[in-house]
């Protein structure tokens, strides 16, 4: 069983305390510490505008906030907001099936990723994404990103996000 360790817990409630950037910082970098994730970007969903926006990232180089994509009948989309769950794929040939700049980030050195929804109340509020070499996302990654999901669902009450 993992549990939170209360000085991640402390700087947790302190992030969500000091606002949605500060939240971000402190997610970003748990899923950071985990072995091999080299990137972490957010985007939340806005349905209104048939949309997604960046809105969180650990690597503002290559992922800028503010970027944006698409909810439509792509696999993406259908996948994410449709059946509300997790793409995961561990090669560049599986990542192609979802994502039309797979060649981009192959180029960065990325070979697999997760795009996990994240659900409040039954809808996608938007994803964290995570990303790293070819092969990178066994069991044991999984159910460890698994266990900073509902930690990282905090992004979403903020109205800034959310809005």
């Amino acid at each position: 069983m993992t549990v939170l360790d209360p000085a991640t817990g402390a700087r947790l409630s302190e992030a969500l305390a000091a606002g949605a950037s500060e939240l971000f910082d402190v997610i970003n970098g748990l899923f950071l510490a985990l072995p091999g994730v080299r990137t972490v970007t957010w985007l939340a969903a806005r349905p209104d505008q048939a949309i997604t926006l960046r809105v969180g990232t650990s690597d503002a180089t290559n992922f800028p906030i503010g970027g944006f994509d698409p909810i439509d009948e792509a696999p993406w989309s259908r996948r994410i907001y449709g059946e509300k769950l997790p793409i995961i794929t561990n090669t560049p040939d599986e990542m192609t099936f979802y994502v039309p700049e797979t060649a981009e980030l192959v180029k960065l050195g990325y070979g697999s990723l997760v795009c996990a929804p994240i659900v409040i109340d039954g809808a996608a509020r938007g994803t964290v994404n995570l990303i790293g070499v070819t092969g990178l996302f066994t069991p044991a990654l999984l159910a460890e990103i698994n266990v900073l999901l509902p930690i990282a669902a905090l992004v979403f009450t903020f109205d800034e996000v959310r809005a």
